[in-house]
């Protein structure tokens, strides 16, 4: 039963995947999956930008340069 449970759990977390993100104020979020395989990576980068003004306000005003690295 508990081996059943354990598989069950890596199935959902590899169906929920999420990458990480690091702000500019150093916090890391997780971003879900789903929402990068629906954009380029133009938009992805003007998303994880909004997403670091909100998470980081401080640095809203601030010019944010975003890196994706993707394999």
């Amino acid at each position: 039963m508990k081996k059943t449970l354990l598989v069950g759990a890596l199935l959902v977390a590899g169906v929920v995947s999420a990458f990480p993100f690091r702000t500019s104020c150093g916090k890391v979020l997780q971003i879900s999956q789903s929402i990068a395989d629906h954009m380029n990576n133009s938009q992805l980068a003007g998303y994880l930008t909004d997403v670091n003004s909100g998470a980081c306000p401080q640095h809203a005003g601030s010019t944010v340069i975003t890196t994706i690295y993707s394999h």
